[in-house]
């Protein structure tokens, strides 16, 4: 293991900060916001329409208890 790492110097296991690595540094992480901010505002889309649908199925649910309600069923005593 010492041999496969023997050729590396400290002195060159630098890491000097170009304006490439800068440029490209900020553009990640201008893109992991992006996808941040998106990934959010679909959850709040998604919790929105969760919302919307259960307050379609629980409208559809009163207004058949209330047809119900108008019309008991009759038992028939043959």
């Amino acid at each position: 293991m010492v041999i496969l790492f023997s050729y590396v110097k400290y002195s060159e296991a630098s890491f000097p900060m170009t304006s490439q690595y800068t440029a490209l540094l900020l553009i990640t992480t201008i893109i992991w916001i992006l996808l941040w901010i998106g990934y959010r505002q679909n959850k709040i889309n998604d919790e929105i329409k969760k919302k919307e649908k259960e307050e379609r199925i629980n409208e559809k649910t009163e207004r058949k208890r209330k047809l119900e309600s108008l019309y008991p069923n009759r038992k028939s005593n043959y």
